[in-house]
């Protein structure tokens, strides 16, 4: 689950949202601070078991942005089972053909394997849950009962060359305070391998001194945090920023703030209490790879493929690959580095079937 509140919608980036994505959540899992608070002190759940089971089973996470994607694919399926809010004891009734048939559904509805992947998972981890909290007996969305699709080893992000990726660090101007702004959240992306999520939040505080090395603190997945050292092209553009920007005394202030008008371009200041939206980085990426002329497919999340890729491919060992990337398991570290020199040696270049030259004629 690889995506952090990550572009538009968990694995889904620059792609329009496919109209399920889209629908309401259903009342019962409304996941505002207010009814998580008075969740336990509440005398009705206490006489609907599965209900109570169920916002145990979202609130399991620290994470709100994991609590909310959790809640909006169960609402999803629950709406294309027909099963109303006041119908959770239908939950009880689902059957394996009903979650295959779901899993049917999200593809020819257009999403991609890895999101159908993910949100079958959710699901099996409800009945799991449902079923230790003993109001189910089998979970219909068992590996054994319902597969979900084949990922390629490769995911489907573009990854950049590392000519392209210097283009993209150099392309802001660095005369302006818009442009010293860009290279330093570009170098951010490109150095430390981080999210657009976790790129967003990011406090000026974050950026310390630690036993000799300038380190960045990135609160990933899960409220996991993770110390990312900063090379020295990245620690000077973001000195630079923070120095044009005078955000430099203010810890508790956003990294990377929008600016007040879109028509200062940063001539007037940034809003330093607010941060950059990821949809915002997403369309600011997408206006420097049209102006460069590069692959329209390539996105924010290009800088992390591209930033794991050229570590494997300098020799960093898979291990301290996965915790640089905030990786809980390798396969995920492994989806991400793409196989470019592996494309030079490929069998199809030293094939041949006599002289190409000679045709026969029919």
């Amino acid at each position: 689950m690889e995506n952090d509140g990550k572009p538009l919608a968990p694995g889904e980036e620059s792609a329009p949202v496919p109209a399920v994505i889209l629908d309401e959540l259903p009342g019962i899992l409304d996941l505002s601070l207010r009814s998580l608070a008075i969740a336990d002190a509440d005398q009705a759940l206490a006489r609907q078991p599965l209900r109570e089971a169920l916002l145990a089973w979202l609130t399991k996470s620290a994470s709100s942005a994991t609590q909310k994607a959790y809640a909006r694919d169960i609402a999803l399926f629950m709406r294309f089972a027909g099963i109303e809010t006041n119908q959770l004891n239908r939950l009880t009734q689902i059957r394996p053909f009903t979650v295959a048939a779901w899993r049917d559904h999200l593809r020819d509805r257009g999403l991609a394997a890895t999101t159908i992947g993910r949100k079958i998972t959710v699901l099996r981890s409800l009945f799991t849950y449902l079923q230790v909290h003993g109001e189910v007996a089998n979970n219909p969305a068992h590996p054994h009962l319902v597969a979900t699709p084949p990922v390629p080893r490769d995911g489907k992000t573009v990854g950049l060359s590392p000519e392209e990726c210097r283009w993209m660090l150099d392309a802001p101007d660095s005369e302006t305070h818009f442009g010293i702004r860009d290279r330093a959240m570009f170098a951010v992306l490109a150095y430390t391998g981080c999210r657009v999520g976790e790129l967003c939040r990011l406090r000026v505080g974050d950026i310390k001194m630690t036993l000799g090395h300038k380190i960045v603190e990135i609160r990933g997945k899960g409220g996991k945090e993770r110390r990312v050292p900063l090379n020295r092209e990245a620690s000077k553009r973001l000195d630079a920023w923070l120095q044009s920007s005078k955000l430099g005394e203010r810890p508790e202030a956003a990294l990377f703030p929008p600016a007040r008008s879109a028509r200062g371009q940063g001539k007037d200041g940034f809003q330093s209490s607010r941060q950059l939206s990821p949809r915002s980085v997403q369309l600011l990426v997408a206006r420097y790879v049209r102006a460069l002329g590069l692959d329209s497919a390539v996105t924010v999340h290009s800088f992390r493929v591209t930033a794991l890729t050229t570590a494997r491919e300098r020799g960093c060992d898979l291990v301290d690959i996965q915790t640089f990337a905030g990786h809980s398991d390798p396969k995920t570290t492994l989806s991400y580095i793409r196989n470019r020199d592996r494309l030079d040696k490929s069998p199809a270049y030293v094939l041949t079937y006599g002289n190409p030259e000679i045709t026969t004629a029919t």
